[in-house]
């Protein structure tokens, strides 16, 4: 395996990103974009992407993790581009880096919560990505998942000494006087959110790319069978992702089980998608039970802190 820092995009406002590949010449024609959640910088929760890239090198997949622009080492943009339209712009950079470097022209995009979204967008415009993989991204649970979710939280919260500050909070900024603040994210109402999913996912299934859902049990939640799709579970497109649910893992990968499900998951997915194989899909009205891989497992394989 090799890794090295770079430096790319604009000479003006350049991002930064860690490039890992096979340590052999047998690399794979397919290389993976990885993002991460929110405001974190490219490592990931736990140093996730880390992990998940090194994983991937020993299977000939390069990948780059990298910093979308104003996040973590990247500079801020210079333009006047919303922030899904600077992302966009971010990872074609990205693209045109490893298509420069590595020969690589085919993409597979692993967003992590927010992620999920910048890569839904630069897939509805690319054609080179070839996968997306969305963890805790896009979420629509119907009423009944809406309300034994809420019952949960609350039985939960009765017990949490933490939560009546949260309430305090909120009720301080629900009838406080409003203030003033930059626009970061676009913001949609929720019936349109589902609109661009639905029509945007719709089109990549067409296209032919791969598309892997991932949902955690992250506060209490559960899945009674595609529930986290809500009113497009039984849409024709939705029947063609890759959808799994693990109640046993979080929404920030804490322990060493959920980070080694995860890589068992998501690496397995990545390398049956650069190889062309179809992924797995199980029978209409399974389960997703995913069993939690044992802690042993995941003993000696931890990488060093040297990279980001």
């Amino acid at each position: 395996m090799k890794e090295f820092p770079i430096l790319f995009g604009p000479d003006d406002a350049p991002l930064m990103g860690m490039v890992t590949t096979p340590a052999s010449g047998d690399a794979m024609p397919v290389a993976c974009l990885m993002l991460n959640m929110g405001a974190g910088y490219r490592i990931g929760p736990r140093r996730i992407n880390v992990k998940l890239a090194r994983r991937l090198a020993q299977h000939g997949i390069s990948s780059l993790r990298m910093d979308l622009s104003g996040l973590g080492d990247s500079s801020a943009p210079r333009g006047q581009e919303r922030f899904t339209q600077q992302a966009v712009l971010d990872l074609q950079a990205a693209m045109k880096l490893l298509e420069t470097t590595l020969g690589i022209q085919r993409f597979i995009v692993i967003g992590l919560c927010s992620g999920g979204g910048r890569g839904l967008s630069l897939a509805e415009v690319d054609p080179r990505v070839v996968g997306l993989f969305m963890f805790d991204s896009y979420a629509f649970p119907g009423p009944r998942a809406r309300i034994e979710r809420n019952l949960r939280r609350m039985l939960a919260l009765l017990g949490n000494a933490s939560v009546y500050g949260k309430v305090g909070r909120w009720l301080q900024r629900k009838l406080g006087p409003r203030q003033p603040s930059a626009q970061l994210f676009d913001d949609e109402p929720i019936e349109e959110t589902q609109r661009y999913f639905t029509t945007t996912v719709k089109r990549l299934v067409e296209r032919g790319v791969a598309v892997f859902v991932m949902y955690t049990g992250t506060l209490h939640v559960r899945d009674l069978g595609r529930d986290q799709l809500g009113p497009v579970a039984d849409e024709p497109f939705a029947q063609q992702l890759d959808y799994r649910f693990i109640g046993e893992i979080d929404h920030t990968l804490t322990s060493l089980e959920s980070q080694q499900t995860f890589l068992d998951e998501v690496s397995n997915w990545v390398r049956r998608v650069a190889s062309g194989r179809p992924a797995s899909k199980p029978a209409a009205g399974a389960q997703q039970a995913v069993k939690r891989a044992p802690v042993a497992a995941a003993k000696g394989t931890l990488p060093d802190m040297a990279a980001g």
